[in-house]
């Protein structure tokens, strides 16, 4: 008799997605490249755009394919596209393939937003195992951590030597994950017998409205994620502001990421002694007053403690998908999450105006002193999550 494949396969080829997957070579370069090719920072900021209204567009639509028509398939599309997109960069030479570029990029991204957590909850589900869901989840960022470092300083090299190299070794790195993409096995999920993309999104949508816990932590991962990333994304003006010099930025940058590693190595084992919620809500307490401690100290100090964030919100990260994930049917997964997703670069879009406003207006460590208050507060949204 013919032995059925074991779903267990799907764990290991998450682990090895993740590595591979952010083991990108170009990605410290790829603005400088953008800048050399079109020769214009007002077209290079477009085509970030082109990308965000891109992902804001598909976002949903994506995710209720994956649930109505397959994680595997729209994880093998997503792979094959991300092939496409690479290869297309690696050999642009004008705006107009830019344009191309990003578009399929934000598309292959939209297809896995969502897709990647149901995927492996589901696999996790079918085995039994959802209880593993935050270890293994630890273990996925801990290896994104260490694949973006290996990826960001190798490809530093590359570029000193040929500004294309990095693009171009990228490309069987694409390879891997197309192969593995194929390797991975659908688990069993209860689908909608229609496939109307329109209707399964509704639907979704009606789920959401209805459970209140999910709209809590949709409030909360709103304000959260469009703060903390607003703020990640300014510390490089931080460290100029306290005079570091900025031959030590990448050094900061790589210790930050192992804090980030620490968090996720240690989520599990953290709040299954003292509780999801618990673990949660102090998690994103010690990240806000770490940001605030380092506006008041500032120095080499403030930016020892704007290090240490990494280690907090890497510990948050694992919890508040777990929390999501077991509100949520496997039939409306995919769709649900992407929607959390969508609504996560909605609170970035808001608040990094906002605090870039406000560091214009006054300074970068007042703007970083509200941010940090702001991430205190938002964890009253949790204390009104019941505990199961």
């Amino acid at each position: 008799m013919k032995r059925k494949p074991n779903v267990e396969r799907n764990i290991t080829l998450a682990y090895v997605g993740a590595f591979t997957s952010n083991l990108v070579f170009f990605l410290p370069v790829m603005t400088l490249f953008f800048q050399q090719v079109v020769n214009s920072i007002t077209l290079v900021a477009l085509i970030f755009s082109i990308q965000a209204i891109t992902s804001i567009l598909f976002e949903i639509p994506t995710g209720a394919f994956a649930d109505l028509f397959g994680r595997r398939k729209t994880l093998i599309i997503r792979s094959f596209l991300t092939v496409i997109a690479v290869t297309f960069l690696a050999i642009s030479t004008n705006f107009l393939m830019l344009v191309v570029f990003s578009f399929i990029f934000a598309l292959k991204n939209a297809l896995g937003s969502g897709t990647d957590q149901a995927m492996l909850y589901d696999t996790l589900n079918q085995l039994g195992r959802k209880e593993e869901y935050k270890k293994i989840q630890g273990r996925l960022g801990t290896l994104t951590y260490v694949g973006a470092i290996v990826g960001s300083v190798a490809g530093g090299f590359m570029a000193s030597y040929f500004i294309r190299l990095p693009f171009l070794l990228t490309i069987p790195l694409t390879l891997i994950g197309l192969v593995t993409s194929f390797l991975l096995i659908e688990p069993k999920f209860k689908k909608e017998i229609h496939k109307s993309i329109l209707r399964h999104a509704h639907n979704s949508f009606k789920i959401l409205l209805s459970n209140k816990e999910l709209l809590l932590l949709f409030l909360f991962s709103l304000f959260s994620f469009g703060i903390a990333e607003s703020t990640y994304h300014l510390e490089q003006i931080f460290y100029k502001f306290v005079n570091l010099p900025v031959a030590y930025f990448g050094i900061v940058a790589a210790a930050a990421s192992l804090m980030g590693v620490a968090g996720s190595l240690m989520s599990h084992k953290i709040s299954k002694r003292f509780g999801d919620k618990r673990t949660l809500i102090l998690s994103k307490i010690l990240d806000g007053l770490m940001i605030l401690l380092a506006t008041i100290f500032l120095g080499y100090i403030g930016i020892f403690l704007l290090v240490v964030v990494g280690f907090f919100r890497s510990i948050g990260l694992p919890i508040a998908n777990h929390l999501l994930n077991r509100e949520i049917e496997s039939k409306n997964r995919a769709t649900i999450l992407s929607m959390n997703n969508l609504l996560n670069n909605v609170g970035y879009m808001l608040f990094a105006p906002l605090i870039g406003y406000v560091a214009d207006i006054y300074s970068i460590a007042t703007s970083f002193k509200i941010s940090g208050i702001l991430l205190m507060l938002i964890t009253g949204f949790l204390f009104f999550i019941k505990k199961k």
